[in-house]
């Protein structure tokens, strides 16, 4: 070879070298990409915050991991492809922890720096208004006044199941004089409630009629006058959905007459999650009307489940975030007030009996059944068999189910909570309302 081929041949011997370097520099490292840097949170409120991290070369997406209450036990929350991401349905004063990891199509890296977070407490009105519906069944009926004397310091109102109306306006019942003076004596305000014992055909008979009407407005009245009350709470149910027009009509007459002189009206609704004009059992109530000329507006969140029914929760909690999502569309917030149940079912094919809290779990514990909790619903429950080896299906409210209710009474921050009923509650119930409407 001569000279000059040798040359010639080193040159392009070194220009293959050369690229074949370049070409092994540009080709990607085939692993997965290091875990984020620098994650942090920001804008953390009582239920939301957000996750923020440094990119990860060579990432093409992240996965984000959460736990509670310990640095522990975390389930992936997310994929994406971005450097943050919102964590939303948190809970107040709860601790969290979060990590993240990167990943491409070579792999997962390890975990980023753990982090943890407590959310703050929900910031509370002090001033909610927390209402007990009181009983009275028989002369001596100590329950509710007996749960007054307990709990009174944490009540603004009791509502007295007093009256029953009939067809013409006549009422009858029998007045607890005891319960509304220690309500008038230790600053509460007790109020009187009408009720139509379920009567369709009574609120008919009643509510089309301009005279009968007339009538129930002056007993109300008097009832009032007579026996210190400050005011009434009609609940009226089972109104026929064509009756809507003259249940509005009625509650209208009524406070252009009790207003003026300085009384409180509240009216109680069957709970509905929108409006339907021919509903057999809330189609009568115009809630828009209706809160026109009330000061408050009781929902009754409860018996979503009921005796008649098949077995369930009392009041499951996204059908009470529906009803509250919908009263509030057309409602004043200040007006309305959350109804709470303070009792459970035992269903089973020989009927349904109701029971108070304590009452539920002394059934529980006299039949061996373990008390369960079903997350979706954030209720309490169980079954259990009986002596005869009948099935039963249980399911109630306690202090753990009505803390995410109080949740959403501060979250859409309505004016309070009513108890159905005074003297089915227990002190682990009222320690929940004490904390969480900061009473």
């Amino acid at each position: 070879m001569s000279k000059i081929k040798k040359i010639y041949t080193a040159i392009i011997l070194f220009v293959m070298a050369i690229g074949n370097i370049a070409v092994f520099a540009a080709k990607p490292s085939k692993t997965p990409p290091l875990p984020p840097s620098s994650i942090g949170a920001q804008n953390i409120t009582s239920n939301s915050l957000t996750l923020t991290w440094t990119s990860s070369k060579g990432a093409t997406g992240y996965k984000i991991y959460m736990a509670t209450p310990n640095d522990a036990n975390y389930t992936q929350i997310a994929t994406l492809s971005g450097t943050s991401y919102n964590v939303s349905n948190l809970k107040p004063a709860t601790s969290y922890w979060f990590f993240v990891r990167a990943y491409n199509s070579y792999g997962t890296s390890g975990d980023s720096k753990h982090i943890n977070v407590v959310t703050p407490n929900v910031i509370v009105n002090s001033s909610k208004n927390v209402i007990g519906f009181a009983t009275y069944y028989y002369s001596g009926d100590k329950s509710s006044y007996n749960s007054m004397l307990n709990y009174g310091n944490y009540l603004n109102t009791i509502i007295t199941h007093t009256y029953i109306t009939d067809g013409q306006g006549n009422v009858s019942g029998l007045v607890p004089a005891e319960q509304i003076n220690y309500a008038n004596n230790n600053s509460i305000i007790p109020l009187v409630m009408v009720s139509n014992n379920f009567s369709g055909e009574v609120a008919k008979q009643l509510l089309e009629s301009p005279s009968n009407r007339q009538n129930l407005i002056g007993n109300i009245l008097n009832a009032i006058k007579s026996n210190g009350y400050k005011g009434v709470n009609i609940d009226l149910e089972g109104v026929y959905y064509y009756d809507r027009a003259y249940l509005s009509t009625f509650i209208k007459e009524l406070y252009d007459v009790l207003k003026p002189l300085g009384y409180i009206i509240t009216i109680s609704v069957p709970a509905k999650t929108s409006d339907s004009l021919t509903n057999s059992w809330n189609g009568a109530y115009d809630y828009a009307e209706l809160a026109k000329y009330v000061d408050q507006f009781v929902l009754m969140t409860y018996d979503e489940h009921y005796p008649g029914g098949t077995p369930g929760a009392i009041a499951s909690i996204g059908w009470v975030q529906k009803v509250i999502e919908y009263t509030i569309s057309v409602v004043p917030k200040d007006k309305v007030i959350l109804g709470l149940a303070a009792y459970g079912y035992d269903w089973s094919s020989n009927g349904t009996k109701a029971y108070s809290i304590n009452g539920i779990y002394n059934l529980a514990a006299n039949n061996g059944a373990t008390i369960l909790w079903d997350d979706a619903s954030k209720s309490p429950y169980f079954n259990y068999k009986d002596a005869s080896g009948l099935t039963h299906s249980v399911w109630f409210e306690n202090e753990v189910s009505i803390s995410y209710k109080l949740d959403l009474v501060n979250s859409y921050n309505l004016s309070g909570i009513a108890i159905w009923r005074l003297g089915l509650e227990n002190a682990a119930y009222w320690d929940t309302i004490k904390t969480k409407l900061n009473k």
